[in-house]
């Protein structure tokens, strides 16, 4: 929530403070349990990931779309194929649990099927289930098995070119796409492309849900324990450019997001959605490897 000063007298008579407080202390507490929620397998996995301990890390979560990993993890194992990834399965569809589990078999993923979240509304909060997620991942697997730094990636965020993610920690705790709340001055990485030092987060207690009242989406909660000490006109941030691709049926342009060498696929401005514009970033992929981020970049226009 905001700091105190932050509240006008009109919102301190409609007791905003209070309901906000409310809020997060009840988002605390669904926190806490479902933390303590474990996954199937998490034994054999975390003695898998303890190989892994001193080195980088890549986590991305699912959600019922198995083309996506299967386009991440093959673009991965073409463009940096010594880096491990991740996949924790937060999908609601058990086909689509079957199909990922089976899919990181073949591609020698590491795989959680992550515990059933708690629901607390008819219709959950995308950006809130997404924030409880991370803060599974981050007490269950990434804190037992320490890392020398890590990353949290969107499912369909796809590498285009070689990129050594941990050089970009070499002399900064954390890095990524920044985001700045519409008010009161915070920021937050966008968790769809977030590098952090594991030694330099270590002892904080993360938490990568929103915070509404600041303005801050996913990730907005780690303002207060990890963003608002550092310096951010001394951090190196990751460069983002708003990329056309033509679709194939029409030829017409359609936006992308280039965040440095990943692309987003994304889907809320495309026709069709999210899988039908991971489809047509696939067929352009396929098409053309090696030229598509330099194709990208004729048209990008960079976004400040």
């Amino acid at each position: 929530m905001r700091d105190l000063g932050n509240y006008s007298l009109r919102d301190w008579m409609g007791a905003m403070p209070l309901a906000h407080g409310a809020r997060r202390l009840r988002n605390m507490a669904v926190d806490r349990v479902y933390g303590k929620r474990q996954a199937e397998g998490q034994a054999a996995l975390l003695a898998e990931l303890s190989r892994f301990r001193g080195e980088f890390l890549v986590f991305t979560v699912a959600f019922n779309m198995p083309e996506a990993i299967a386009f991440l993890s093959q673009a991965m194992a073409r463009a940096m194929p010594g880096l491990a990834l991740v996949v924790c399965d937060n999908s609601t569809d058990p086909a689509a649990r079957a199909r990922i589990a089976a899919l990181c078999t073949q591609e020698g993923r590491l795989y959680c099927p992550m515990p059933a979240a708690p629901q607390l509304h008819s219709r959950p909060n995308g950006s809130r289930s997404h924030g409880v997620a991370l803060n599974w991942i981050w007490r269950n697997l990434i804190r037992p098995t320490r890392p020398r730094g890590f990353a949290l990636i969107d499912h369909d965020l796809i590498p285009l070119a070689a990129d050594d993610l941990s050089s970009r920690l070499a002399h900064q705790p954390v890095y990524g796409m920044v985001r700045k709340g519409e008010r009161f001055g915070g920021w937050f990485l966008w968790p769809g492309y977030s590098l952090f030092d594991f030694a330099a987060v270590e002892h904080l207690p993360l938490d990568f849900g929103t915070d509404t009242p600041l303005t801050l989406d996913t990730g907005g909660q780690n303002w207060r324990v990890l963003y608002r000490d550092l310096s951010l006109p001394a951090l190196d941030r990751a460069q983002t450019w708003e990329v056309m691709l033509p679709d194939p049926d029409t030829g017409e342009p359609e936006p992308f997001l280039l965040v440095d060498t990943w692309l987003h696929v994304g889907g809320a401005g495309h026709r069709g959605g999210g899988a039908a514009a991971l489809e047509r970033a696939r067929r352009a992929y396929a098409a053309d490897p090696e030229g598509l981020l330099g194709r990208l970049m004729a048209t990008a226009q960079e976004i400040p």
